[in-house]
This record gives structure tokens, sequence and C-alpha cells, in this order.
């Protein structure tokens, strides 16, 4: 038995010694295509020990990238439009920037930043489509865009003076009351309260201090139903009256 061994070893080393490995042998040879037996083409390839082993090493180099063909059964394979590793990191660094990422790490955005103020309509940690979804609803309720938004109107007085106490109906300014250059969206309020808590009245850019009823003793007052109001103060020509109407508080 030992005899036996040791001539089969000898056998062994004196088939593999020789080996020198060959990088440029054709992928056809690893595997034929015609009757799928591995390691041997009925044409071309030996069979031999060394053969197979190039035809392995080969393939295995192959199947790593260093040339256009990915499987041995597919010769025609174009990995040009594949994305290498190098290739990947740099999408991803760039969509990091992107969305203002730090990194893989970084799981959730940070809104405050730079040392500025907390965050008015989004919350820490908001997924960005979230973030954009409430800034758009804050939005609305600013730029007058949307159902619920704030209601605007704009009053030029370019006739004489309207005297103090006098009743202003906003629809007839709006519809072209001469004296008046009007612009703006429907404004209405249901009652003195609705004014007083909703409402905010401007004349050139100064805020005006409302009041329920002439009693109040206030800037500007509630008269009456859909859109009424006056001033305690005479309105002189070429004031700027600007109305505004919050959606009510919830």
């Amino acid at each position: 038995m030992g005899r036996r061994t040791l001539v089969l070893q000898n056998q062994i080393r004196s088939t593999t010694s020789g080996i020198e490995y060959d990088d440029t042998l054709d992928l056809a040879f690893a595997e034929s295509i015609t009757n799928e037996s591995p390691l041997q083409d009925d044409q071309t390839a030996s069979g031999t020990l060394i053969y197979d082993l190039n035809f392995l090493r080969t393939a295995v180099r192959d199947i790593k990238g260093s040339v256009v063909e990915l499987n041995w059964n597919d010769q025609v394979v174009d990995n040009s439009g594949m994305t290498t590793l190098s290739g990947a990191r740099g999408s991803l660094n760039n969509l990091h920037t992107f969305t203002g990422s730090t990194g893989d790490l970084d799981s959730a955005p940070d809104y405050d930043t730079l040392g500025g103020p907390a965050p008015v309509f989004v919350s820490q940690g908001d997924a960005i489509n979230v973030a954009i979804e409430k800034l758009d609803a804050g939005l609305a309720t600013v730029s007058g865009s949307l159902t619920g938004e704030i209601s605007k109107q704009r009053h030029v007085r370019d006739g004489g003076q309207v005297p103090a106490d006098t009743t202003l109906d906003l629809s007839d300014l709006i519809a072209g009351q001469a004296g008046w250059t009007s612009e703006g969206d429907a404004i209405a309020w249901i009652s003195s309260s609705d004014f007083v808590e909703n409402v905010s009245v401007f004349v050139n850019g100064l805020l005006m201090l409302p009041g329920e009823n002439i009693g109040a003793d206030r800037d500007v007052y509630h008269i009456g139903t859909p859109d009424q109001l006056a001033f305690s103060f005479k309105i002189r020509s070429n004031d700027i009256i600007q109305i505004w109407q919050f959606p009510p508080s919830a």
C-alpha cells in the first residue's frame, strides 16, 4: 500500500510540476456550448490538466471583470453600462450632497443648521418629502394659493378725504367705487368677533387696532357683515389700506 501511494504521489508531482498559467486562452475553451461538458472542447482543447487549470484560471479572472465577457456561456455580454464600485461610491456621495446628508451613517435629516433658528413648519427627523409637504402647506397660508389661505385686499384712495367713522363696504370698493383703486380677494366676516380675531387692517403699512364697534374706541371697527368697517380717523388722498383675513383658528 505504501509503495502504491508513493508511486501515485510521484505521478501527481510529475504531472503538475511543469504547469505554466496562460491568461490569454479564449473562454470558448472553458466550456463547450454544444454538449455543455465542462473543461473540454471537442475541437481544440486537449483536456489535459494544464489546459483545464488554465481554462479555470482564465474564466475566474474574466468573471471578476478583466474583460467584457461576464460568463462562460455568453461571450457577447457588454459590461460598459455597469456601475463600478468606485462609480457607485461617487453616486452615493453626490446623493448625500444633494440631500444635505453627512454620510452613510446619517439616518435622519437635521433642519437646524448653521446656528440658525429651530424649524417652524418641519420637525427634526422629518423625511425630505414630508418636510416639503409641510413647507408647501405653510407657504400656502402666506401666499394665498390654496384653500384655507390668507385673503388679501388693497385699496388706494385717489379721491378726496373720507371723514372719520364713514362706513366702507369692501365689496363695493372691489367693484370699482368712485374715488378708490382696489384689487384683491373676496373678504367676508361672519361677526364682530370674527372681524377682531381674524382680520388685520393696515393703513400706509401701520397695523390698526381693531374693535367690535364704535364704542370700543379703536383705530378700525366692525360695522356689519359681510364686509363693512369704518375708521375712527380721516382717510386722506393717496392713503393705502390693506386688509388681510386669516383662516379661523382651529
